[in-house]
């Protein structure tokens, strides 16, 4: 395999200063910034790994190639969504995933998310989702959109145990789901 070029380093995580949403203890939020690129891109290697076993490449070589492509995406997500808040999930003060939302607009955008390994279907997962749900509701936000691969079909059940729809299916490469919340019902007074 080729090295790619040197690149300049990696650019800095936008500077944002609105509100994270809130979850239950032992869970919380954190902005990422340039001091947790090495696990944000530990957790992306863990996420994308298996996609590589049978490859016969060396761990080197695995390595190095995600490696670029965490370096790749990084970039492509800092430029696409400089409104967006990069935030690192908490499980008692450790980071234990990331979720990089796009609040900026009324259909709020969860352009990635994930946790590591041992994180995993141990319900932080639905503790996050369940929060961002609470913290769009309380914003007034209209939507939730996430984008799921189209193979992905677990993450799709769980979306859809969350509430979440899927609304349109880009072949092969994903699926479009939404969730909107409840309409709020308002207490009319009684006219005589």
């Amino acid at each position: 395999m080729t090295p790619l070029p040197d690149m300049p380093a990696l650019p800095d995580f936008p500077a944002r200063d609105g509100d994270i949403p809130v979850c239950a203890k032992p869970v919380t939020f954190q902005r990422a910034t340039r001091d947790n690129l090495t696990f944000l891109r530990e957790l992306y290697r863990s996420f994308r790994i298996d996609e590589f076993a049978s490859l016969g490449w060396s761990a080197e070589q695995v390595r190095a190639l995600l490696d670029q492509q965490f370096d790749l995406q990084h970039r492509s997500y800092v430029a696409t969504f400089p409104q967006a808040d990069f935030l690192l999930i908490l499980w008692e003060g450790t980071p234990a995933g990331r979720l990089y939302l796009d609040a900026s607009h009324n259909h709020w955008r969860i352009v990635d998310i994930g946790l590591a390994s041992e994180r995993r279907n141990a319900g932080l997962g639905s503790t996050v989702i369940r929060a961002l749900k609470r913290h769009a509701q309380a914003s007034a936000a209209a939507s939730i959109v996430l984008h799921v691969a189209c193979e992905n079909q677990g993450a799709q059940r769980f979306y859809r145990r969350l509430g979440f729809r899927e609304v349109a299916r880009e072949e092969p490469v994903c699926a479009r789901m939404v969730w909107s919340p409840e309409p709020r019902q308002v207490d009319l007074p009684v006219v005589n």
